[in-house]
């Protein structure tokens, strides 16, 4: 590394080179003039012997290895200054790139996030997550949590691991009693070695005991979070031993999660972990543990020194025929997964959408690529009577290239930095699409996967849109450019500047089209009747449940509730249900119908159900069609069916009377609803049935305002705080933001994809309109020649425009037949609308050639203006 040392002192080296050299030049002079020659002869004959100085000098310093690094510096000297001197040139590729780059960088950092971001725990490549294969059930629900029968069998009886933990995938919502206030928190539910095997030290205080799972519930005590601690608790440097009111009970904090760690699942931050035998208290679920049939854990193991994953899995699947199943249910087996931030089943699904929006960005870039060297080529024409004299001075044209593409590389690497900071602004504004209401927490860092994506990203970037045109400028052909700069190319087209316009115009094509697709969708999905209103209602979740409420209290409580809601001001009607349409949640039921078999190699038929109170059809919105709806005094079992149910089971009948059996409970329909939808909106009709409201623990407060006036959510969270101030909602929000979630597939792609489309389509219109700009430039004296001659404005304009719609017309042709393969992979998402959709190709169609004619009208007008004296003159 001497080498590296010695370039801050070169000076000195090369004035110590130089004297060296003079010293010899006189010796050998004094030498000469001793055999008699005078002091001039002396000198020239010493020169000659001693050879070209210069080339020495050299010579000799490629000895010091620095002439590469000092030729490289000088080419990026030199690019610097000519770029500097074009800045209308510089200002316009880097924006292009900028924006290529920039979206391409956003994408990869949520990618990386989801994707390549390692969990904080301590080596993690000998970490793995454990989940049963489900092999009755295929795609996402091919595989599934364990139970904690499950776990416990696995934990010990295996021979690979030297641990195995468990943990709750999903943070509970939790009740905190802060100075008589109830907050709301999330807790995760952990066994006891869950930060031993996942090799986490607290910050403060201790981790649980290994056996904390059966002596916990004994003594409730919690782990709380770093940033829980930093916020909710002003860092209080006495908090351990601080006791904290959760769901009513007396949790004491024994340790300070590490500031690094939240959780080893994407979007789960909990505030707080609880050992798993307080799932009772946190869940309200008795037989959380001990039931074989609650899949609700995932396994976190820790590999033994000598072990390998292959090996664990063999072990584990030889404990697979332990494990407990139903009369009909498949065998489980356990399957082991490389702990990462997406569990391993799902990470196909990430990756596949994730994909699918690389894609989306790499044609932008693509375009702004397309941009560049369009850009590059003209000016590298302009700029060959140069670089013919550089090459007639003896630069060889590998020299020529490489100053090329350093022009190249400087621009591509201001546009990965400009791309940097573009994303930097963009990541809070694509978090923000989440809709609040989803308890999800996703953490997009600038680390350096990111940085290292965008360098070589931009690098490969200013390769390759800077390749074709250094090929092109350094051709040979030094007498032609030399005797006419400006007429060596004349009007001759460019068949490389063409083709890049008409890969512009088709990729851009295929972006607005989908883009158009998209937006189409989003604004159907938005029309769609989901069978309930989307006004004037407000949502609430509640559970007092978690509490300690007991049956009797919980419907005391929400039948206070009920009569108070009910009076407050601009209120029309207010009910309960257990689970809401379009929800994350759902519940099935076995039911019997006469006349009705149940399906191969099962018992019953599934439905799905819901248990409402009365008034819930009215606050809901949902129109009844015959019948009633549910009564307080209804004493025997009863039901409401939706119109779907009717016509499947009771075919040109009328329900109303017959009865069917729920379980094995004979249940009587007193009522029919239209049919809404219940699990997405673009699903088919579904049979659906509601249930009299089961005084369930966690219910919906629905709130339905009076016309045009939407209920005041701070008049039901006062109201909810006078009848128990601990009892907070897990949810308020009014049936607008309860529909985001729901629309959050459609919203997302479309607004994703119609902002790709503007930045395609504003890249492509300026590539179009750059050539034809240059075309006009390079054809002033022809255009002179021609209207000198007689052609008119008119002529000219037309002319003009038709070079420049000619190429569109080209690139339209190609993106309709490259969209209609590549829009099929959006039919996944989208509502009412095919992906073929002939109105949406021709509007996007003529759109774009509307465009693409106001761009190229511009240039065209301007060469309809030219004075045929002023350019004959100038040439």
């Amino acid at each position: 590394m001497q080498w590296l040392s010695q370039i801050f002192r070169r000076k000195t080296l090369f004035n110590e080179l130089a004297e060296e050299m003079r010293e010899h030049l006189e010796e050998r002079t004094e030498q000469f003039m001793r055999e008699g020659m005078n002091r001039r002869q002396a000198e020239q004959a010493a020169r000659r012997a001693f050879g070209n100085s210069t080339l020495l000098q050299e010579h000799s310093r490629e000895v010091w290895q620095w002439p590469t690094l000092e030729s490289i510096w000088a080419d990026v000297k030199y690019a610097a200054r000519q770029l500097r001197k074009s800045p209308a040139f510089t200002i316009t590729v880097v924006l292009s790139l900028v924006l290529g780059l920039g979206a391409n960088t956003t994408i990869f950092t949520f990618m990386n996030a989801m994707l390549f971001l390692p969990p904080s725990v301590a080596d993690a490549s000998r970490v793995v997550e454990v989940m049963l294969r489900n092999g009755k059930a295929s795609g996402l629900e091919s595989h599934m949590p364990l139970s904690y029968p499950a776990y416990t069998l696995l934990r010990d009886h295996n021979h690979t691991l030297s641990g195995l933990a468990a943990f709750d995938g999903d943070p509970r919502p939790v009740s905190w009693s802060d100075h008589g206030q109830g907050q709301q928190v999330f807790g995760q539910l952990v066994s006891g070695n869950f930060f031993s095997v996942a090799g986490v030290e607290p910050a403060l205080g201790r981790a649980f005991p290994a056996d904390e799972d059966q002596t916990g519930a004994s003594h409730p005590a919690i782990l709380i979070s770093y940033s829980f601690w930093q916020h909710r608790l002003a860092a209080d440097s006495s908090v351990i031993g601080r006791v904290l009111k959760l769901n009513g009970t007396s949790f004491t904090v024994i340790g300070v999660a590490p500031p690094g760690f939240t959780s080893v699942l994407i979007g789960s931050q909990p505030d707080f972990w609880a050992s798993l035998a307080m799932a009772p208290t946190i869940t309200r679920d008795p037989e959380r543990i001990t039931s074989e049939g609650s899949y609700w854990l995932l396994g976190l193991g820790r590999l033994k020194p000598e072990a390998t994953k292959a090996q664990a899995q063999a072990d584990l699947s030889v404990l697979s025929s332990s494990l407990h199943r139903g009369p009909s249910e498949a065998i489980h087996e356990p399957r082991i997964f490389p702990l990462q931030l997406v569990p391993g089943p799902y990470r196909g699904y990430v990756a596949a959408f994730t994909g699918l929006l690389m894609a989306a960005v790499g044609l932008v870039l693509l375009i702004a690529c397309a941009n560049a060297a369009n850009l590059l080529l003209a000016r590298a024409i302009t700029r060959r009577r140069e670089l013919a004299v550089r090459a007639a001075l003896g630069a060889s044209r590998v020299r020529l290239i490489r100053q090329s593409l350093t022009e190249s590389l400087l621009l591509s690497l201001a546009g990965g930095a400009g791309g940097l900071l573009l994303t930097y602004w963009l990541i809070p504004l694509l978090l923000s699409l989440k809709p609040i209401t989803i308890p999800i927490f996703v953490q997009a860092p600038l680390d350096w996967r990111v940085f290292s994506f965008a360098f070589l990203l931009s690098a490969g970037t200013g390769i390759v849109f800077g390749i074709a045109p250094a090929m092109r400028a350094t051709r040979r052909g030094l007498t032609a450019a030399l005797r006419d700069e400006s007429q060596i190319v004349g009007a001759r087209r460019s068949w490389m500047r063409d083709s890049l316009v008409v890969v512009q115009i088709t990729v851009c094509l295929v972006l607005l089209i989908s883009a158009g697709l998209c937006v189409r969708s989003l604004f159907n999905a938005r029309s769609i009747d989901p069978g309930f209103s989307t006004r004037d209602v407000a949502l609430a979740e509640l559970d007092p449940g978690s509490l300690g409420y007991t049956p009797a209290q919980q419907s005391q409580f929400y039948r206070q509730l009920l009569d108070r809601v009910r009076a407050l001001p601009g209120v029309a009607s207010a009910s309960l249900a257990d689970l809401l349409p379009l929800g994350t949640g759902r519940s099935i039921h076995g039911i019997e119908v006469q006349g009705f078999p149940p399906p191969p190699g099962e018992d019953d038929i599934g439905v799905a159900t819901s248990s409402v109170a009365p008034g819930y059809f009215d606050a809901m919105g949902i129109r009844l069609l015959s019948g009633r709806g549910f009564q307080s005094n209804d004493t025997h079992p009863v039901a409401v069916i939706n119109e779907e149910m009717a016509r499947k089971f009771w075919p040109g009948q009328n329900p109303i009377g017959h009865s069917f059996k729920d379980g094995k409970q004979p249940t009587e329909i007193v009522g029919v609803v239209t049919t809404g939808k219940y699990r997405s909106l673009g699903e088919d009709p579904q049979p659906f049935f509601y249930r009299p409201f089961a005084n369930d623990s966690r219910a919906t407060l629905i709130v339905r305002g009076r016309a045009g006036t939407p209920p005041s959510l701070n008049e039901i969270r006062h109201t909810l705080f006078e009848l128990d101030p601990d009892i907070v909602p897990m949810d308020m929000e009014s049936v607008s933001e309860y529909m985001a979630l729901p629309l959050f597939a459609a919203h997302t792609t479309g607004i994703l994809l119609a902002a790709f489309g503007c930045v395609a389509l504003l890249l492509a219109t300026i590539g179009l309109s750059g050539v034809v700009s240059y075309s006009v430039s390079q054809r002033t004296s022809e255009i002179g020649v021609r209207m000198a001659l007689g052609a008119n404005r008119f002529a000219v304009l037309s002319q003009i425009l038709r070079q420049g719609m000619r190429l569109t017309a080209i690139g339209i042709a190609c993106g309709l037949a490259l969209s209609f393969l590549a829009t099929r992979v959006l039919a996944g998402l989208l509502y009412g609308v095919k992906s073929t959709d002939p109105l949406t190709y021709l509007a996007v169609s003529l759109f774009l050639a509307a465009v693409a004619l106001i761009s190229c009208y511009f240039p065209a007008r301007r060469a309809a203006s030219i004075d045929p004296m002023q350019a004959l003159r100038a040439e």
